[in-house]
């Protein structure tokens, strides 16, 4: 596990620019999100009764929303850019993985430069293949697990006992989502390498226990750094807060790619040993 993390930080470090470039992408996403969001909710804001409401007022401002967001042509409009960037977001992350991926395969074979462009346009639609096939295991009991939520919440049980209920049913789904997630990303190191797709289902499920150990150190290192920064930023807010938000951006694109360098080497790891057997 040790060995496969290290490897990983050292193909990591070989493609740093690829850090670079998810870093650029998510301050021009957060960017045009916050544009969007500031210009749909400060005019909502403005319209708040000052000074401080009664309980008339207070009771028209609610009213006031809830006619605007069932007639309002501005509510729709800004619903619909959100659906609209959420899937176009969607739809770009199987490609940075492709692009990810052929940069990895590329270095195994002792070509370092930069070819996550290249592996974009070469692997993108069969990555995006893979993304659709999980997307939708994970939405099939995603979906039962909301009508039990919502048979639950009708039952009129108190919160309390509806959380305790339900937090078996969540942890078994997030559970299956990790134990999917793995298994399409192994198929997809494997069909991007050129070994087919059904080897590297028994090579993630030989290297089971490794790959959640790194699993667990990395989420576990994620989590420090996540905690360090929201420390940081609710005792020192302002500018300081605003740059160590940015800042962490860079951190949690850093642990992305260093996940996925990893479990590329005990991948490429067991690809090796099963062919030397």
């Amino acid at each position: 596990m040790k060995a496969h993390i290290a490897n990983g930080w050292k193909s990591l470090k070989n493609q740093f620019y690829i850090v670079i470039l998810l870093f650029l992408y998510q301050l021009i996403w957060g960017y045009f999100l916050y544009r969007l969001v500031h210009s749909a909710v400060t005019p909502l804001l403005m319209r708040y009764p000052d000074p401080p409401p009664n309980e008339i007022s207070q009771l028209l401002y609610y009213i006031e929303g809830k006619m605007s967001l069932a007639t309002s042509g501005k509510v729709h409009m800004y619903l619909g850019i959100l659906l609209l960037m959420f899937l176009i977001r969607l739809l770009l992350t199987p490609f940075i993985h492709a692009g990810i991926f052929h940069g990895l395969h590329r270095e195994r074979e002792g070509e370092i430069g930069l070819y996550f462009f290249q592996g974009m346009k070469r692997h993108g639609k069969t990555v995006l293949l893979f993304h659709l096939f999980e997307w939708a295991l994970m939405a099939v009991p995603a979906y039962w697990i909301v009508l039990k939520v919502y048979r639950t919440i009708l039952s009129g049980m108190p919160m309390e006992t509806i959380a305790l209920q339900l937090l078996p049913y969540i942890a078994a789904w997030l559970l299956y989502n990790y134990i999917i997630h793995q298994l399409i990303l192994f198929m997809q190191f494997g069909k991007t390498g050129g070994t087919g797709l059904l080897a590297p289902l028994w090579l993630c499920l030989r290297g089971a226990l490794p790959l959640i150990a790194i699993s667990v150190v990395l989420g576990m290192i994620s989590l420090l750094l996540f905690g360090l920064f929201a420390g940081i930023s609710f005792f020192w807010s302002g500018i300081i807060a605003l740059i160590l938000l940015q800042g962490h951006h860079l951190v949690s694109c850093t642990m992305k790619i260093w996940g996925i360098s990893a479990k590329f080497d005990l991948w490429h790891h067991q690809a090796h040993r099963s062919s030397e057997e």
